[in-house]
């Protein structure tokens, strides 16, 4: 099915079968961290920004692992953060770090890099364009707090490549394939320091497991959604 042939039905069908749909062991994780987002504010972003219309079911179950896990890991901090977001899609894993960082009252800068330019206007797979594509910001309208964010058109490797700061947090759900994943922890190691925290997507995907397993430096956990999402996360040693 493409993109413009979908209805605000069909989004709406899809948004409100997965709401249905209870994951434990995202429970879980909120609970060992300590911090949850409002389950009402997490799905009216996710029925615009986290819900595709695709072979499998949407999932918007990494937006309650960003924001538990980051809260989580800002309640100690007394300094300006950097969190970085590799993979921007429609914005919804930078806003819920956004919201972290807003929530937590600490400074810092949301950075989100996609090779798809947030100026452009073309198709994201979302409700929000059913009658022409937007701008990643005009899709974000709703959400005054993504004007904090810095959208950039980059990659995640190529980014890296030229920042050389820290990187408190990173959510990286960019090009899924084992060799950039790889390559994309390689850069972030040299950028981050013990207890930092890198969240991995997708890492069902065997290559990309395998290249989490084999960053050095890392303590990880494996959280597995579904047979088709599972995530890792990653604290630097």
């Amino acid at each position: 099915m493409m993109t413009q042939q979908l209805t605000a039905t069909d989004y709406q069908r899809a948004f409100d079968f997965e709401r249905t749909q209870h994951y434990h062991v995202i429970d879980e994780v909120e609970a060992k961290a300590g911090f949850y987002l409002d389950v009402a504010k997490l799905e009216e972003a996710a029925r615009v920004l986290a819900c595709p219309v695709k072979k499998n079911p949407p999932s918007w179950q990494h937006g309650r692992v960003i924001y538990s896990l980051y809260r989580q890991y800002l309640a100690s901090c007394q300094r300006r953060v950097l969190l970085l977001d590799i993979g921007t899609a429609k914005g919804f894993s930078a806003l819920c770090a956004q919201w972290a960082l807003n929530d937590a009252g600490v400074p810092g800068t949301v950075v989100s890099v996609d090779v798809i330019d947030p100026r452009s206007r073309e198709s994201r797979n979302t409700v929000a364009e059913v009658d022409a594509p937007k701008t990643l910001m005009e899709v974000l309208e709703p959400w005054p707090d993504a004007s904090a964010i810095k959208f950039l058109k980059s990659t995640g490797v190529e980014w890296l490549t030229t920042y050389h700061g820290r990187i408190d947090c990173a959510f990286v759900d960019g090009k899924h394939t084992g060799a950039v994943v790889a390559l994309e922890g390689h850069l972030l190691t040299k950028r981050q320091e013990p207890g930092d925290l890198v969240i991995f997507d997708d890492v069902h995907l065997p290559d990309v497991l395998q290249a989490v397993r084999s960053l050095k430096g890392y303590d990880s956990e494996i959280v597995t959604v579904l047979p088709q999402r599972a995530y890792a996360i990653a604290r630097r040693r």
